[in-house]
């Protein structure tokens, strides 16, 4: 809305996102929340199925038209062309099947950092966007890849199981292509509905803009308390990675899911803490969870005060 703060458009998007009232949602990198407009779209599909049958006269035509819109969501977010998009459960299943591929992340999954996309010496190059797809700019040209992997549960809030594999000219040209993998027609409405969303309800360069801001807020701050091993570099996305010296990973993660109700990740080699930032953070989100690392930072997992439980009388 023209006008409109950036704190006032958060708080009401905020409650068409339910989830981000559960805790600090740190984990979009594991899945991201579902808004609402998605799940009640989803759950209204289904209903006119249970109601009236799964065999009804124009349900392909409408299925067609369904993956249709997210292809085209899709290709919007990337600056591609709709033909060129393949819908799949997991995209990197979609990837195993071919030969000579290089698979590479756009950002690293043990740093948050953004990572160079060169081409390999032989073969295709397959970017990997599992930490970048609205969570920062994507362009396929400037990439220079020949395939997109894009899961659609992360930053583009879409159900489990979807994602979308972007196919390019070179391969194309040699041959080499990829079918759509079959998904439910419940699935690509909630994907289409998610992108959709971000794209026309919510605005991408907002997204990216705010996104990077909070995460770099995060950042600097974590960066400044003492014992914090900071892994994620300047040239970073949205996720920020660290470990506490004389604190086991899984033991941290204990103390911030308890303490302040971070709802927060690993990094797959789990030797240290990953915060997937988003859009829908709030600043207050990041200061408090910050703060609360610089708390425990002040003690081992052995001199930490004990929380206090409730007596049952």
């Amino acid at each position: 809305m023209n006008g409109e703060s950036d704190a006032a458009k958060v708080a009401r998007l905020r409650e068409l996102i339910p989830a981000t009232s559960a805790g600090i949602y740190l984990d979009t990198a594991y899945r991201g929340p579902l808004p609402a407009e998605t799940a009640a779209a989803m759950r209204d599909a289904d209903d006119w199925e249970l109601r009236v049958g799964r065999a009804t006269e124009g349900r392909e035509e409408d299925f067609e038209q369904r993956r249709a819109e997210a292809r085209a969501v899709i290709a919007a977010l990337i600056g591609a062309d709709p033909d060129d998009i393949r819908l799949t459960s997991d995209p990197h299943t979609s990837l195993a099947g071919l030969a000579e591929v290089t698979v590479r992340p756009h950002v690293d999954l043990d740093t948050g950092a953004v990572l160079d996309g060169r081409p390999p010496k032989a073969g295709w190059l397959a970017v990997d966007a599992s930490l970048s797809a609205g969570a920062i700019p994507l362009d396929v040209t400037a990439l220079g890849a020949d395939f997109l992997a894009i899961p659609g549960d992360r930053w583009l809030l879409g159900p489990e199981a979807t994602g979308a594999l972007w196919v390019g000219p070179r391969p194309r040209a040699a041959g080499v292509d990829v079918p759509d993998v079959a998904l439910g027609r419940t699935q690509v409405l909630g994907l289409a509905r998610s992108v959709g969303w971000l794209e026309m309800y919510v605005g991408l360069p907002w997204i990216y803009e705010r996104g990077q801001a909070l995460a770099g807020r995060l950042r600097d701050v974590l960066s400044q308390v003492a014992r914090i091993e900071m892994l994620t570099p300047d040239l970073m996305a949205t996720v920020v990675c660290f470990r506490l010296s004389g604190w086991p990973t899984n033991q941290l993660l204990t103390e911030l899911r308890h303490g302040v109700f971070a709802i927060i990740g690993v990094t797959p080699d789990g030797s240290a803490v990953r915060a997937s930032v988003a859009w829908f953070n709030t600043e207050d989100e990041i200061d408090r969870f910050a703060s609360a690392v610089a708390e425990i930072s002040r003690y081992t997992p052995d001199t930490l005060p004990r929380r206090k439980t409730l007596e049952v009388l």
